[in-house]
């Protein structure tokens, strides 16, 4: 019999051990892109949160309910209230621009506040969501620190005036 147009056992096993191990790193490869993936989406929820001023909040009816937003504003004066012997405070926000529509955001905060909170200039960040009570609980709160520019620019405008 001749020999010449059949394969040796040996080649045969060696081509099935080469596809085997091509199929098992490309399915590990994509394992590992996947789960890469995932972790990436995972660590960066922040990125995907709403970003609107107060009176753009209270226009969109469909951002109030309960999911997280940011609501970006200053302080109105003489609104803030803290609950005796507590870190429980409530204020009012409104939008940067005072001469805007005159929208006000109710709020809530449990915990210590930032230094710069109280600044007339700073623009005040809240990240939360809206309660049962129609009341934003805050989760979260960051203070944009004005330029120094800004406030030696409103100081001489107001000086002058």
């Amino acid at each position: 019999m001749d020999n010449r147009g059949m394969q040796s056992p040996d080649l045969i096993d060696d081509n099935s051990d080469g596809r085997s191990n091509r199929t098992r790193f490309l399915i590990l490869a994509v394992v590992i892109i996947l789960a890469l993936g995932y972790m990436i989406y995972a660590a960066f929820p922040g990125n995907a949160l709403y970003f609107l001023t107060v009176s753009e909040f209270n226009q969109k009816t469909d951002v109030q309910d309960g999911r997280l937003v940011r609501v970006s504003g200053k302080l109105v004066e003489g609104s803030f209230d803290r609950l005796e012997k507590s870190t429980q405070t409530h204020f009012q926000l409104t939008d940067k621009d005072s001469d805007s529509s005159g929208a006000i955001l109710l709020a809530s905060y449990t915990g210590v506040l930032p230094d710069l909170f109280f600044n007339p200039h700073s623009e005040i960040i809240l990240e939360g969501s809206v309660g049962a009570d129609h009341v934003f609980q805050a989760d979260n709160i960051l203070v944009k620190c004005p330029s120094k520019y800004q406030s030696l620019e409103e100081e001489e405008q107001s000086a002058s005036s």
